[in-house]
C-alpha cells in the first residue's frame, strides 16, 4: 500500500497513530513515543480528557459557524497549532519542511523546535514564497548553559520572520524519557544529522530561574511565551516578569513520571492570569476536535498538537500533516455546532462539566 492509499484510509487521529507506529523505524518509534520511564504518562494526558463531558446548548443558529480567531495578534483559521517536536526527519525525509508547509497552508500556528532537523532559515524559506499564505511561525528554545546559543537562536528567529519565541521552562535536566530509548540513539542521530551539534549537551541547565527568563524577555524584540508551566503560582510569576503567553504543558509526559495532566490544571492557570492580557494555550493528549473544544471551554486560547503531527508526517509527508489538521478542524467545527457555539467566543465554561 502506497502513501496515497494509506492516507485515504485515515479518518481519525487514532487511525494515524496506528498506521504510523506500523511504518516508522524502531528509533523513530522510540523517540516519538517515549514517556517518562513508560508510555503511561503520555497516555494519562489523553485519558484526562475523558473526565470531562460536553454539555450542549440547543436551538441556536449555528448555520454560519466560524473557527477563525487571533492568537497573539496573528489571524489564523482556527485555535489549533503544531507544537515544537524535534527530529522530524526520523518520521519522513522531508522533515520540518513538509510539516511547516502543511501547517501554513492550513493557516495554523507552527512552532519550530530548536532540536529540529532543518535550520531556521530553511524552514522560513519553505513558506516565504507560498501564495495566499501568511505564515505564523514561532521559534522554540531552551535556556542553554551557554546563553549565547539561546541568543543566537532568538536573533535568527527575529531575522527570518518568526513572530514569537517559545521558551521551554520545564527542563532542568533531560528527563526520564531517555531511560527508555535505545542506548545508541544519540550516537546514531548525530552521525546521520551533523547539523544537530546541540543534542544533547546544551539542553540542560539546572541553575535556570525566572531571572533567566526575564533576561530573555529584556533581550528579545519578539513576544516571549513560557512553555511548561503547570501551576498558578508559576503562572503569576511569569506574568510579573513580562511573558506574553503561557503554554500549559508537561512536555508530552516525557520528563516526570505521574506528572499532572495538562487539562486538569488548565483552569487554575487561566484563573491565575485572569487580571492580565497574557494568553494561555495548552498541549498534551489532544486527539480530537472535542478535546480542543473542552480546552477552549476551560479557558485556553489555543490547543497545540505534537505527536499527531508526527503521525501524519510519517504516513504521507506534507499531505499527512494537512489531513491531521483537517480532521481536527472538521471535528471542532461539528462539535461547536452540536454544542450551540457559532464562534470561538461562544464556547463557554458552562458547556463542559467534569465527572
Amino acid at each position: 500500500m502506497d502513501a496515497t492509499e494509506r492516507l485515504q484510509k485515515m479518518k481519525t487521529i487514532r487511525d494515524f497513530e496506528i498506521c504510523s507506529l506500523e511504518i516508522m523505524s524502531n528509533h523513530a518509534k522510540s523517540y516519538f513515543s517515549a514517556g517518562a520511564c513508560s508510555k503511561t504518562t503520555p497516555r494519562e494526558n489523553e485519558e484526562a480528557f475523558h473526565r470531562y463531558r460536553i454539555r450542549p446548548r440547543v436551538l441556536r443558529d449555528v448555520s454560519n459557524t466560524e473557527m477563525s480567531c487571533e492568537i497573539l495578534d496573528s489571524s489564523v483559521s482556527c485555535p489549533i497549532g503544531i507544537d515544537p517536536v524535534g527530529l522530524h526527519v526520523l518520521a519522513h525525509e522531508e522533515a520540518e519542511s513538509a510539516t511547516v508547509k502543511a501547517c501554513c497552508k492550513e493557516d495554523c500556528v507552527f512552532i519550530l523546535s530548536s532540536s529540529a532537523s532543518r535550520d531556521i532559515k530553511t524552514v522560513a524559506n519553505e513558506v516565504s514564497g507560498l501564495s495566499e499564505v501568511h505564515p505564523v511561525l514561532w521559534m522554540q528554545t531552551y535556556i542553554h548553559k551557554d546563553r549565547s546559543v539561546t541568543m543566537d537562536i532568538i536573533r535568527k528567529a527575529e531575522a527570518f520572520g518568526f513572530s514569537a519565541i517559545v521558551v521551554t521552562v520545564d527542563s532542568p535536566n533531560g528527563g526520564l524519557w531517555r531511560k527508555v530509548i535505545p542506548e545508541d540513539f544519540f550516537k546514531v542521530i548525530t552521525t546521520k544529522m551533523p547539523i544537530l551539534p546541540r543534542l544533547p549537551r546544551y539542553l540542560e541547565d539546572a541553575s535556570v530561574t525566572f531571572e533567566d527568563l526575564k533576561w530573555i524577555i529584556q533581550n528579545s524584540k519578539l513576544p516571549i511565551i513560557a512553555k511548561g508551566i503547570l501551576s498558578g503560582e508559576d503562572a503569576k510569576k511569569a506574568v510579573e516578569i513580562g511573558v506574553s503567553a503561557i503554554i500549559v504543558s508537561n512536555h508530552g509526559g516525557r520528563l516526570i513520571e505521574r506528572v499532572v495532566s495538562t487539562i486538569d490544571v488548565l483552569e487554575e492557570i487561566v484563573d491565575a492570569v485572569s487580571n492580565s492580557t497574557v494568553e494561555v494555550y495548552i498541549d498534551g493528549g489532544i486527539r480530537s476536535g472535542s478535546d480542543v473544544f473542552i480546552s477552549l471551554a476551560l479557558g485556553a486560547k489555543a490547543a497545540f498538537i505534537g505527536r499527531p503531527s508526527i503521525w501524519g508526517l510519517s504516513v504521507d509527508g506534507e499531505n499527512g500533516v494537512k489531513k491531521v489538521l483537517q480532521i481536527l478542524k472538521e471535528e471542532l467545527l461539528l462539535t461547536m455546532q452540536l454544542a450551540g457555539a457559532s464562534t470561538i467566543e461562544d464556547i463557554k465554561r458552562s458547556m463542559v462539566v467534569k465527572i
